[in-house]
């Protein structure tokens, strides 16, 4: 976490300086104007870290009102950056045509166009986040019991519960549960954020959800950022029963949940078993759920349905052409052969800034039915 923030803070503070230089270009700023504005931009860069500071000491309202404050900025800086870039390359273009076009007059047009487009974003990008969209995706398979021949299965992730996501917000996540009347729940990962003390309260909320066949819930890397402990207790108090490498068979559905690499790759889970031995040699009988967090694939594993999140959809356009590298399959449906699937949802949540702006959030609604 401390290289990543190093990276982040790093890479955050270039495009900060980039837009300060082009404001500057166009406003002229005097001497201690330009103070100012350095020191307002060191206090917006270093937001991130100074609200989980002020969490920890319990100053809620105080961290609420700064990562407001910090994160819709940090939107509207990475999509300003974005927009320029891209009228800057119109800018060169037109360098090709009568002088009119290339002088300081249009250079200014575009600075305060780019302003406009990237606050605008930013304004739909926030009431967007709070529009819960439900995907739907039906299954037909031959390993469903005659008892059971269609099975609704609704997926959340990536909720990230903290000083933003809960109260109001929670509430309409998980309205849109209930109304889908699930018959099994699934939390695959990610459920929660940031300095948990404050939180704890919110896991009553999901109590009213009670599933036919139950709840069940894996980890994701924030279980581990905000402390992994402490998140547990969240997760169980909310009622979720935790697959950690762990299997569950309900339904007639066997239901495989698999740690999150992160505690993994710190050796933090706690877990001597292999989770390879959680996967049948050959083609199962039963439906196979595998729930993972990150979208990567065990391509040599049995499964049906692969469930996860983690990549946010990209979130705030155009990063999604930044998660793709990492994670090709990092949205939505995709076969993986004649009796192997997944679905990675864009999570129902936000991470940092508040705003989605071409990353929709959602509730993932799986109906199987027998074939």
């Amino acid at each position: 976490m401390i290289f990543f923030f190093f990276v982040f803070l790093s890479l955050y503070s270039v495009l900060n300086f980039y837009a300060f230089f082009r404001a500057k270009n166009v406003f002229n700023f005097s001497g201690k104007t330009e103070i100012i504005i350095i020191i307002l931009l060191i206090f917006l860069i270093f937001a991130p870290i100074i609200i989980r500071l002020v969490e920890k000491l319990n100053l809620e309202i105080l961290a609420r009102s700064v990562a407001y404050c910090g994160y819709l900025w940090m939107a509207f800086i990475f999509l300003f950056f974005f927009v320029n870039i891209s009228f800057d390359i119109v800018r060169y273009l037109l360098k090709f045509f009568p002088q009119s076009f290339g002088n300081a007059q249009t250079r200014n047009i575009f600075f305060f166009m780019a302003v406009f487009l990237s606050f605008s974003f930013v304004v739909f990008g926030f009431f967007d986040a709070q529009k819960i969209r439900i995907k739907k995706l039906e299954i037909y398979t031959e390993k469903l019991s005659s008892n059971n021949e269609r099975i609704k299965i609704v997926q959340l992730s990536d909720v990230h519960i903290g000083l933003i996501i809960r109260n109001k917000r929670l509430e309409n996540i998980l309205k849109s549960v209930k109304d889908e009347k699930p018959d099994i729940l699934v939390s695959t990962g990610d459920l929660l954020d940031g300095e948990l003390d404050n939180v704890l309260t919110e896991a009553a909320q999901f109590a009213e959800i009670k599933p036919k066949y139950g709840k069940y819930a894996v980890t994701g890397n924030h279980e581990y950022y905000a402390g992994i402990e402490k998140s547990l207790e969240f997760t169980k108090n909310a009622g979720f029963e935790i697959l950690r490498d762990e299997s569950k068979k309900v339904a007639g559905i066997n239901i495989i949940g698999l740690e999150d690499s992160t505690g993994r790759r710190y050796d933090l889970t706690g877990k001597k078993i292999s989770s390879l031995n959680l996967f049948p040699k050959e083609q199962s009988k039963e439906f196979i759920l595998l729930l993972k967090h990150q979208p990567t694939i065990k391509k040599d594993k049995n499964f049906d349905l692969q469930l996860s999140g983690h990549t946010h959809g990209g979130q705030i356009f155009p990063f999604v052409f930044f998660t793709k590298i990492f994670f090709p399959i990092h949205s939505g449906y995709h076969k993986l052969s004649d009796n192997k699937s997944i679905y990675v949802s864009n999570g129902a949540g936000t991470w940092g800034p508040p705003v989605r702006f071409l990353a929709p959030p959602e509730i993932t609604v799986i109906n199987l039915i027998k074939k």
